[in-house]
């Protein structure tokens, strides 16, 4: 890979042409969710499905830190390819939300 690539479209769609294990970090733009500004952009969270994408190209055996946690959706992703996972939520309804979803078989 280059020094730097730049690409565009969908992220879901470009993330399943990269080779599994492929990536060192995926460092994204959180929080998510909160209609900032009234910008449509920040209404959506992503979902697993991205989210399962991004952890199928880093590469194995990593922590998968979320500061934002919101309702954990990272997190499921990351438990469900076999990462380990710490998030942090400062909002008590979220977090319980969170725990919830991960504890669930």
């Amino acid at each position: 890979m280059k020094q730097h690539e730049l690409r565009l479209g969908d992220c879901l769609e470009h993330l399943r042409t990269m080779a599994s294990g492929s990536v060192d970090a995926v460092v994204t733009d959180p929080p998510y969710g909160l209609r900032f500004m009234g910008k449509r952009w920040d209404y959506d969270v992503p979902s697993v499905e991205v989210w399962a994408e991004c952890l199928r190209v880093l590469k194995p055996g990593g922590l998968v830190l979320d500061p934002f946690m919101g309702t954990g959706t990272t997190g499921v992703a990351a438990l469900a390819e076999g990462f380990r996972f710490v998030g942090f939520e400062r909002e008590a309804e979220y977090f319980e939300t969170a725990k919830r979803r991960m504890e669930e078989p």
